[in-house]
């Protein structure tokens, strides 16, 4: 649910020695499957007009470089077939499509650097996102149990929403964050911006590993 934003990462204390456990960037699901898809389309791309130059200046040998793009029997089969080409142009038209709204729904994700604090006749006071995304992030790690976070603003100076990325230590009470959350952190931030309309995207997540101790 969550995808980023001007991002403010933290880690909870550790507990009984007063000194911060390592920062670890939480990245949500969204991003890390984000990114993933970018790499993979792009390694198979790459590694496809590679091959391509590669076969075209003559290194797999000429007999390759100067063989057309499809064969015989394709062009054969197309030109026997009335419906090849327009079903080529349809699924390429499709592939196109989900990639535009791949983009738009990107564009859509991105990140506001301020938001309206007051807005009325007389003026409006505009607030840096970052300064918020840094204090809930400092009151989301005041909950014990809280190993990570990232806080990110999106959407419209008008109509932001918080969108908070949180991870629990192991073996800690899922439901008792998300309502830790939900009646401590958010009202908390709704009344230091005075926008009750703040809206707000939760991704909880339980770290892997045991909580960070010093010893």
């Amino acid at each position: 649910m969550t995808r980023g934003g001007v991002p403010a990462r933290h880690a909870a204390p550790s507990a009984g020695a007063g000194s911060p456990a390592p920062t670890r960037a939480f990245i949500p699901v969204v991003d890390r499957c984000n990114q993933v898809l970018l790499v993979l389309v792009g390694l198979v791309l790459l590694g496809g007009g590679v091959l391509v130059l590669l076969a075209g200046s003559g290194l797999f040998g000429p007999a390759l470089a100067d063989r057309p793009v499809l064969g015989g029997d394709v062009r054969s089969f197309a030109a026997r077939h009335g419906w090849f080409w327009p079903v080529v142009g349809t699924a390429a038209g499709v592939v196109a499509l989900c990639a535009v709204g791949w983009l738009v729904a990107q564009a859509r994700t991105s990140r506001l650097r301020g938001l309206y604090v007051t807005d009325d006749e007389v003026g409006g006071v505009h607030l840096d996102t970052a300064a918020l995304a840094d204090a809930v992030a400092a009151d989301l790690v005041a909950n014990p149990v809280v190993h990570a976070v990232r806080v990110v603003v999106r959407g419209r100076p008008r109509r932001p929403v918080l969108q908070l990325a949180v991870e629990a230590d192991a073996g800690a009470d899922i439901r008792a964050v998300r309502s830790d959350v939900e009646e401590r952190v958010l009202p908390r931030a709704r009344r230091a911006v005075g926008r009750p309309d703040l809206g707000a995207e939760i991704d909880l997540a339980v770290h892997a590993g045991p909580p960070a101790r010093v010893r």
